[in-house]
């Protein structure tokens, strides 16, 4: 599935406001409880399988971009919220630089395995250094989708 299937405008966000790793996955896990996509139990266990994931390995994928990932039990389908920082989120990337472009996606405990075309739409995406810095200048969700979608 390509990430612009998976994203609109209500999962689009244009500021986030954490300073690190931990406070981004609380951050976009309230989102998902906020937009009513996974229900407020289900907020600490999105969270801890977030930050296992990461302590296995850094999402963090390099060039500002990171792409936390989980696997979720009692999830329907695979979902996703993009956001972006002005300032910097300090990720522990590979190449350790400040993380600008997130895309958190949380996958079906039983759907395990459907994220990696997913996975591979977004590194070839986020890979383009037009595309970051059209990210980057975009005003609105709306042109950041378009972005996305290209």
């Amino acid at each position: 599935m390509k990430l612009a299937e998976l994203l609109d405008e209500e999962r689009v966000f244009l500021d986030l406001r954490s300073q690190n790793c931990g406070e981004l996955m609380d951050e976009l896990v309230h989102y998902f409880v906020d937009l009513g996509i996974i229900h407020n139990e289900m907020c600490d266990q999105a969270v801890q399988a977030l930050k296992c994931r990461e302590e296995e390995i850094s999402t963090g994928v390099g060039c500002g971009v990171a792409i936390p990932h989980a696997y979720l039990e009692g999830l329907e389908q695979a979902q996703a919220i993009f956001g972006r920082s002005e300032k910097g989120i300090d990720f522990a990337s590979c190449d350790h630089a400040p993380v600008h472009f997130v895309v958190l996606l949380l996958i079906p405990e039983a759907k395990r395995g459907q994220h990696l075309l997913t996975l591979a739409d977004i590194g070839k995406r986020f890979s383009s250094c037009e595309v970051r810095k059209s990210l980057a200048g975009a005003t609105s969700k709306e042109s950041i989708l378009e972005v996305l979608a290209n």
